[in-house]
């Protein structure tokens, strides 16, 4: 708790982000500190009520006129953020040098992903009133659906990888 105080009180004095100050925080603790698998387990056990705080607050921000604004654009959107997934898996898979089988799974693993997505969004709709609603619409209706066919999606990648490692022993 008290690197998150920090990390917001040092985020408001230089006039940043508080967002890109957290995942900087995170990035630096996960990568640096010896001890981080004890402080992230500890985190778990409090983070829920932190999570539906930040989600009900951004869907208290949708606004449902502006869904009726989205039409193909919307649906265009949901297309390229799945393609996006998708390829950015393969692409950190090739990275990774992730067996070859198992390189098409990690794209639809990573749909049900969206936290940083609405955090992203609600700094982006603070900082252009006048697009505030039509971001939050697209932002929190992806959300929705990628919240509902994500899972079962990252749920059939696992087991078909764990399928292609199993042959392979």
């Amino acid at each position: 708790m008290g690197l998150v105080f920090l990390s917001a009180g040092l985020a408001l004095w230089l006039e940043v982000s508080f967002l890109v100050a957290g995942m900087t925080a995170g990035a630096v603790i996960a990568n640096f500190a010896r001890h981080h698998d004890r402080a992230f387990h500890e985190i778990e056990h409090i983070q829920w009520p932190f999570m539906i705080l930040f989600f009900l607050l951004a869907g208290a921000t949708l606004e449902v006129e502006a869904l009726q604004l989205m039409g193909w654009a919307g649906l265009l959107f949901l297309a390229l953020r799945t393609v996006a997934r998708i390829l950015g898996g393969y692409i950190g898979g090739k990275i990774g040098n992730v067996p070859r089988e198992e390189i098409t799974w990690y794209g639809p693993a990573l749909l049900p992903q969206a936290g940083v997505a609405v955090g992203m969004a609600l700094v982006a709709a603070e900082e252009l009133v006048q697009w505030g609603p039509v971001i939050m619409a697209f932002t929190i209706s992806s959300t929705v659906v990628f919240e509902i066919i994500g899972p079962p999606v990252t749920l059939f990648a696992i087991r078909r990888v764990e399928a292609l490692r199993q042959r392979t022993i």
